[in-house]
């Protein structure tokens, strides 16, 4: 019976390398199959073998469905929203315990940009539909234990070391940092900020994912400060995890030219990740296996000591970017969301929205 489950898991991105392993540990687990789980996709009728293969990891015990999503479509969002909102109302789903914004989206050799909006495509899949299914959701978020994890990245932060090492943000002139010096984001949104032209090379499209991830990354507080002075709101906690550098040939690596999706994410990655897995078992190192960066995703998604708008790599307690700290430019990136959703009175129960 519906009525019996503790609450409802929602998981975006579902049917990635790391998304399925949240799901195979979701239906998997014992405490966790207490309650229903929605996992959601970018298209439901195509055939997924790694989300088929974790959702038999459940047998019976679990409760689930799979719900078909484009984040890129602002429209299919709020039908989405809108949907989920009507079910927790009715009371055929219990209320959302756990929202998991973990869909990701990268380019490297090509630049795309959304039907809907002219976005570009690492902008408004990685963040910008997140932040709209996010406010349209809190209404059904569980007032007194709900919680909103932020899957983040170390592309969020130019001064990581790995970022650092790979040169994403190196430039002479300091060109791609800071993310925001002007008074909006119309650059990022609009894909007019690191493109092929600016960079044949495959940095630039990992920079524009780098700046969707910081977009992202930026919620934790942003979100986290306007919840906490709403009055119904309030207890709601949101947190962020880095899960760390995952092979992903299929997945959010598919993009890339033949040598990085079968050589470095196909061979390399995978045994790196296993062999410092075994090695070093409870490691934060940059190298894990989508088995434990699930783990700690779901660790920081249901225990209820992680503290609000934490920020975790694995296990560890990280420091965002210092620009995602900066309130002014938390505010402008949450200004300029309301601006390209055109969100409207109502379809948000958040108190201070605008």
């Amino acid at each position: 019976m519906m009525t019996s489950r503790k609450g409802t898991i929602i998981v975006t991105g579902a049917n990635g390398h790391l998304g399925s392993a949240i799901a195979r540990h979701i239906v998997s687990s014992p405490e966790l199959q207490a309650y229903h789980s929605i996992f959601i996709v970018r298209d439901g009728s195509a055939t997924n073998s790694r989300l088929t293969s974790a959702l038999k990891a459940g047998g019976e015990k679990a409760s689930y469905e799979v719900v078909s999503l484009d984040l890129a479509s602002l429209t299919n969002v709020r039908q989405v929203a809108t949907t989920i909102n009507g079910r927790v109302t009715a009371g055929t789903i219990p209320q959302i315990r756990g929202l998991v914004l973990n869909a990701a989206f990268i380019e490297f050799e090509t630049q795309t940009w959304a039907e809907e909006g002219g976005f570009d495509m690492a902008f408004v899949a990685n963040y910008l539909g997140h932040w709209l299914l996010t406010v349209m959701l809190l209404q059904s978020i569980d007032p007194e234990t709900g919680r909103i994890t932020i899957v983040g990245s170390d592309a969020h932060n130019p001064d990581d070391w790995l970022t650092t090492t790979l040169g994403t943000y190196k430039h002479p002139d300091d060109k791609w940092r800071p993310f925001i010096s002007g008074e909006n984001i119309d650059q990022i949104a609009f894909g007019t900020w690191s493109t092929r032209a600016d960079d044949p090379s495959t940095r630039n499209g990992m920079r524009r994912y780098g700046a969707a991830k910081f977009c992202l990354v930026t919620m934790i507080s942003e979100l986290q400060r306007r919840l906490n002075s709403d009055p119904l709101l309030h207890r709601i906690t949101t947190v962020g995890v880095d899960p760390g550098s995952m092979a992903s040939p299929e997945g959010i690596a598919r993009r890339t030219n033949w040598f990085g999706r079968s050589i470095v994410h196909g061979i390399i990655m995978p045994i790196m990740g296993y062999v410092m897995m075994w090695l070093y078992p409870e490691s934060n190192g940059k190298m894990r296996t989508t088995e434990r960066s699930a783990r700690d995703v779901m660790r920081a998604a249901m225990d209820v000591s992680v503290a609000k708008a934490a920020y975790f790599d694995g296990t560890a307690p990280a420091e965002r970017a210092s620009e995602a700290q900066d309130v002014r430019k938390r505010e402008i990136i949450w200004r300029d969301s309301v601006r390209y959703t055109q969100l409207r009175e109502g379809e948000t129960v958040l108190k201070d929205w605008k």
